[in-house]
């Protein structure tokens, strides 16, 4: 069976957290948590859950990056995982939200439909009975629009809940820019055309909507979905590399909150990629 990690966004979600993180961490192995410049107590809510649970780590990022650079981040400390020996290219990222929409207890048939598929990507398919009708639209533009630039027939492109495996992130993370909530457009896009085996068809239900992202931020995820698309066409890549700093203090800080065991080989490398 592959590992399961989850990748976590966590932006002042103080009354979400305990609910969340309870129900999440019963479901996978590794947990990535995020603190995207909370200004309430996530922060310190988090650090007391790594305390009791093995293999959380926290990503204390000083200010806002937004949903997608959040994610960026989480990605970024799951290749360092990787490069540390304790994750392989088979195991399974899990995106979620951390506000409660997305429910948990999907994961472990999530996990076995992947398998079942043979998908390298799952993105599940909401059923929008709970959304405003402009909410829907807006869905529909972007998911038709996103088919069109990626050659796969989405059903909804913009869903947080998703899995990939680990040997997708790199080649995601050339394209991936990661401003605002252009994460779910540039993922679906960037994954498609890299060849991988995408799968939109398994259908979940919301727990609520949660009203946040305005019709600016709409069309900034188009921009970036057109980005995505040009830069992929004319092969122009980033460097896929993380803040070594970063990455080392949060992995320690985990050891010393935590309970993560210490094996000969988990040697922490001190040079960047």
């Amino acid at each position: 069976m592959p590992k399961t990690l989850v990748v976590l966004p966590v932006y002042n979600e103080e009354k979400n957290l305990p609910d969340i993180l309870a129900r999440i961490s019963l479901r996978v192995d590794f947990m990535i948590c995020v603190n995207d410049g909370s200004k309430d107590g996530s922060l310190a809510i988090l650090e007391g859950f790594a305390r009791k649970r093995k293999k959380t780590f926290i990503l204390n990022l000083p200010a806002n990056r937004g949903m997608a650079g959040a994610l960026k981040a989480g990605f970024l400390f799951v290749l360092y995982l990787k490069d540390q020996g304790l994750v392989g290219g088979e195991d399974i990222v899990v995106t979620i939200d951390a506000d409660g929409q997305h429910k948990p207890e999907y994961l472990p048939q999530l996990v076995r439909y992947m398998a079942k598929q043979k998908a390298d990507v799952v993105l599940t398919c909401r059923n929008f009975s709970v959304y405003p009708l402009y909410k829907v639209l807006g869905n529909r533009f972007l998911t038709w629009t996103n088919s069109i630039l990626s050659g796969v027939k989405y059903r909804d492109v913009e869903s947080g809940l998703r899995l990939l495996k680990i040997k997708t992130l790199e080649p995601i993370l050339k394209y991936y820019t990661g401003v605002k909530y252009s994460c779910a457009q540039e993922i679906a896009l960037v994954s498609a055309r890299s060849g991988f085996k995408i799968d939109n068809s398994f259908k979940v239900d919301i727990a609520y909507y949660r009203a946040g992202t305005t019709v600016w931020d709409g069309f900034i995820v188009l921009f970036y979905s057109f980005l995505a698309f040009f830069r992929w066409r004319l092969g122009i890549t980033g460097k896929v590399q993380w803040d070594g700093s970063l990455m080392r203090q949060s992995f320690q800080n985990s050891r010393k909150l935590g309970r993560m065991k210490e094996k000969g080989k988990l040697v922490i490398s001190k040079k960047k990629p």
